[in-house]
């Protein structure tokens, strides 16, 4: 019994470090943009690609990679996707042009697809009971740490500059920690037909991955090149009209008793529907204001990446201290208290807009703590408590497929959120810009972000409360999605 746990825990710690460095690697980039710029020649639209095109390819493969755990069995395909993750960070590490860099974040991002798939599954079919709920809570809180260290762990490997490798380092990290995680998970990980979910068959859905990969590329893809907005209307809706095909096919075959790829009526759950809407705004909000910021501080005022790193400190320690309270505010307010987080976070983003020229001062504005360490409060109040209320009314037979989606929504909130903050950042900067012109278009990008979280309180009102349902309480999910700030 004992082996049989300890060897149920190191499971959970591949999990874990699988989870810890695809996290790290997604938010400690940004900080590099300006230094990655500068050292390969890219200009200033590029460096949107380098974050952007790792969270498209993610996003646009995670349901797919989901089947190819249960068809392949989810210890290989952890595994491998694990080893592809860190040969892409080589690639990445040591890319000669800014073109080869966003390739090989492409291929990072669909090994990194395949990795990240896996873990909930595992730790679902690992443990059971209150073990599996301390398990996701341990899971959730080192995912949210991670992405919110990223900014300083990056700011840190930059000024250390380990063996003349610079801003190379933030991927070579990546290659110790994934053959950790390999020798474990070879290890330690179980195989057998408990990771496949019984009754979908053994094969894949090439009608269904064509429609969703194709549907979601072409709704972010052309929001990253294209010149202004009005020019991805035409490429967005061919992209729309194929995730609804995409959603008709899924019913198809559901109704059919054929394997689907998700359970497309889980969306007519409002919760789930305005819970996925607002997990949206979130996490694209977040990205956009890391990006905007690391390239305002470093190549508009010439600041060092510790400095991003300083600014990144008050926001995450806002952000945790919120997500320990986050539990008890949920229990005494419900989902009201996800309508509260994405308020405040809203207001502190207009404040730290309105303080904008503020960061052109010598030296750090100590005050600055303030907002920053609000906006921080407000992500962890949203994000803490909004993943049970996406889940609450989910039937349990559909859970699996909601915890599939939830990630891949967040994910392409994430890339949508980097390329729309990106282009108008950019767009509004004149061709020679100066100290005073980025801090004018930071300034607009923050009262824009404010704009979006402003939505997101709006929808967050209209989320369902246990109170309003039949017996009092929503149902408690059955598994936790995987988290990315």
């Amino acid at each position: 019994m004992t082996h049989r746990r300890s060897g149920s825990w190191l499971t959970l710690c591949a999990c874990l470090l699988a989870v810890t460095m695809q996290m790290i690697d997604v938010t400690a980039v940004t900080v590099a943009l300006p230094t990655i710029a500068q050292d390969l020649g890219g200009q200033g639209a590029q460096q949107v690609w380098v974050p952007a095109a790792y969270l498209l390819a993610f996003a646009c493969a995670l349901l797919t990679m989901a089947r190819t755990g249960e068809v392949f069995g989810r210890r290989n395909t952890f595994v491998v996707g694990t080893a592809m993750f860190a040969s892409t960070s080589v690639l990445c590490a040591y890319a000669p042009t800014i073109e080869m860099l966003i390739l090989g974040r492409v291929l990072q991002g669909l090994a990194g697809a395949a990795m990240s798939a896996q873990t909930v599954a595992i730790v679902t079919a690992t443990y059971a009971g209150a073990r599996r709920t301390t398990a996701f809570a341990l899971y959730g809180a080192v995912a949210g740490l991670a992405g919110l260290a990223g900014p300083a762990v990056g700011a840190v490997l930059l000024e250390l500059d380990i063996l003349g490798t610079g801003w190379r380092a933030i991927f070579l990290i990546n290659v110790p920690i994934a053959m950790i995680a390999i020798a474990i998970g070879r290890r330690y990980i179980a195989v057998g037909s408990q990771y496949v979910q019984s009754g979908t068959g053994g094969r894949f859905d090439p009608v269904g991955v064509l429609l969703w990969s194709t549907g979601a590329l072409l709704i972010v893809y052309p929001i990253m090149t294209s010149s202004s907005p009005t020019t991805a209307v035409p490429a967005m809706g061919i992209g729309l009209g194929l995730l609804a095909v995409f959603a008709m096919w899924e019913r198809r075959r559901r109704a059919a008793g054929a394997h689907v790829m998700v359970d497309t009526s889980v969306f007519a759950e409002r919760g789930f529907s305005y819970g996925c809407a607002v997990s949206a705004l979130v996490y694209g909000t977040f990205t956009g204001f890391v990006l905007t910021m690391s390239v305002t501080l470093q190549t508009g005022l010439g600041d060092s990446a510790s400095m991003v790193g300083a600014i990144t400190v008050p926001f995450a320690l806002g952000a945790i201290a919120a997500s320990l309270v986050a539990p008890m505010a949920f229990e005494r307010w419900d989902s009201r208290s996800v309508a509260a987080g994405a308020a405040i976070m809203g207001v502190s983003l207009s404040m730290l807009g309105l303080a904008t020229a503020q960061l052109g001062q010598p030296g750090f504005a100590w005050w600055l703590v303030v907002p920053l360490a609000l906006i921080g409060v407000g992500l962890g109040s949203v994000i803490a408590p909004l993943q049970s209320t996406i889940v609450a009314g989910v039937r349990p037979e559909a859970i699996g497929s909601a915890t599939g989606i939830m990630p891949t929504v967040q994910q392409i909130g994430s890339a949508v959120g980097t390329a729309v903050t990106g282009v108008v950042y950019f767009a509004l900067l004149p061709a020679q810009p100066i100290a005073s012109d980025y801090l004018a278009s930071q300034q607009k990008v923050l009262f824009g972000l404010a704009v979006s979280m402003a939505a997101a309180t709006a929808v967050s009102v209209a989320l369902p409360r246990r109170d309003r349902k039949t017996g009092g309480e929503a149902r408690a999910p059955a598994m936790a999605p995987h988290r990315s700030p």
